[in-house]
């Protein structure tokens, strides 16, 4: 008959369970400390990341601001081209505007927060800061979509300065189209900015002043922001191009 083995360690099994004890608090000390260490990098990254979207979004907002303080002088535009087509439309013809201009183009930049979001930096911030940021990006993305397609609109708008001698019939039924689209597409970026920049502010976020600061000077002459739109319908070309140095709305 075989006879068990009774396996008995050289120093006991106590010896053996105080070993194991000891290796298993250094694996779980290590562990901690790997948790700890990524959970302090977590944060660091967290806070980089808000920091640099909420500069990026501030400035965008800026871009809101503007657009906001520009509409005074978009809706007299508005409607001096409303009562130019009118004339047209009832005599055949119509006073010759000199300077139709349009609104002025802002650059928005989300490339900061599209980065984070790609690289999931977003993730590590809290649902609150996560749903605040993406919904005034949404904001941002849906008015640059606007006054991009507004440009269209008001190029064909320009045709006006040529006079109703250089235009036909159809010309004339394309402007009153692109009065339209013109008009419903300036509503919707004054919509959005009415409703996103309290909404911002509510989240903790104002338009900041700074990049727009450092850029003024080397598009509007003396670094005072002029819109071009905001000269008289019957400046010469001329001397409105003189009274901006970049001319963003011509």
């Amino acid at each position: 008959m075989f006879r068990l083995l009774r396996l008995k360690p050289p120093h006991g099994w106590n010896a053996v369970a105080w070993e194991l004890g000891i290796v298993t608090l250094g694996v779980i000390i290590a562990l901690g400390a790997q948790q700890f260490a990524q959970s302090i990098n977590d944060r660091s990254t967290a806070s980089e990341t808000r920091a640099e979207v909420t500069d990026e979004l501030q400035s965008n907002l800026m871009s809101l601001a503007l657009r906001q303080s520009t509409e005074p002088c978009i809706r007299r535009r508005l409607d001096e081209l409303r009562a130019i087509v009118t004339q047209w439309e009832k005599t055949g013809t119509f006073a010759t505007p000199k300077w139709v201009s349009q609104p002025p183009m802002f650059i928005i930049e989300l490339s900061r927060y599209d980065a984070a979001q790609s690289a999931g930096r977003l993730a590590l911030l809290s649902r609150d800061d996560q749903y605040r940021m993406g919904t005034i990006a949404a904001r941002l993305r849906k008015f640059d979509y606007w006054q991009t397609a507004e440009r269209v609109q008001w190029g064909r708008l320009r045709e006006l300065q040529f006079g109703a001698a250089s235009l036909s019939k159809s010309d004339q039924s394309d402007s009153r189209s692109a009065l339209q689209d013109a008009s419903t597409l300036d509503y919707m970026a004054k919509v959005n900015a009415a409703e996103a920049l309290p909404m911002a502010r509510k989240f903790g976020f104002k338009p900041d002043a700074s990049g727009f600061r450092e850029m003024a000077p080397q598009v509007w002459a003396g670094g005072k922001f002029t819109p071009s739109i905001c000269l008289s319908i019957d400046t010469l070309p001329e001397e409105a191009n003189r009274r901006v140095v970049v001319p963003l709305a011509l």
